[in-house]
């Protein structure tokens, strides 16, 4: 259990807040609005801040079914979605021209990275070089798992008692240096109470290297 444990505190830890950032920055791109009533126009400007930044065209990634059956290269789907349109506006003969020229000019790239610089770091270096569009979700369900299990490993709550945490739940015991060294979440625990639970507090230590944590409700 201790390396499981170890990685889900990095994760909770030192990725969490690239992984928030990619969503928030993935959000963003899907809740965009036209990018004006004109799609040429707005397109090749576009194309024209790709060509400016000497950044290559985004494409779907290898990995993805849909690119595994041939999505034309590059992504004109994360296209649309830079643009504010629906998908299919850019499956029209002209725009795959113009997408088609701009490759040429300045290449494709092999997937659609955020704009956000990943600041965990993994051994001293940066834990990831970039962040994909299309792996944010993914993530978001790693560092969802890892907080449930660094939860209930170091707690002992149930998935029961997990489940009814909500926001503001939590408060913190400190030494006068400032150093927080217990943890209180308070809930709702089953064992043992009526069907809907009864109120309780859980008293959680703070992890250590090695970790052997106890606690008790």
């Amino acid at each position: 259990m201790g390396p499981l444990l170890s990685w889900a505190m990095r994760w909770v830890d030192d990725f969490a807040d690239d992984v928030l950032a990619a969503r928030a920055e993935r959000d963003a791109i899907d809740a965009r609005p036209p990018a004006g009533p004109d799609l040429p126009t707005a397109l090749a400007e576009l194309l024209d801040d790709f060509r400016r930044r000497r950044h290559p065209l985004s494409a779907a990634p290898a990995r993805l079914a849909s690119a595994r059956r041939g999505e034309p290269f590059p992504s004109t789907s994360y296209l649309a979605r830079l643009l504010g349109y629906p998908v299919h506006h850019l499956d029209e003969a002209w725009p795959r021209r113009m997408v088609a020229k701009a490759v040429g000019d300045v290449g494709g790239d092999a997937d659609c990275p955020l704009a956000h610089a990943p600041q965990g770091r993994l051994e001293g270096r940066p834990w990831l070089k970039r962040i994909s569009y299309y792996d944010v979700a993914r993530m978001e369900r790693l560092l969802l798992v890892s907080c449930w299990f660094v939860i209930a490993y170091l707690s002992g709550m149930r998935g029961s008692e997990i489940k009814h945490l909500q926001r503001g739940c939590l408060s913190v015991q400190q030494a006068p240096d400032g150093h927080v060294h217990r943890h209180r979440p308070a809930s709702l625990a089953f064992k043992g109470e009526e069907v809907h639970g009864a109120e309780a507090t859980w008293i959680v230590t703070a992890p250590s290297p090695g970790p052997s944590p106890t606690a008790r409700r």
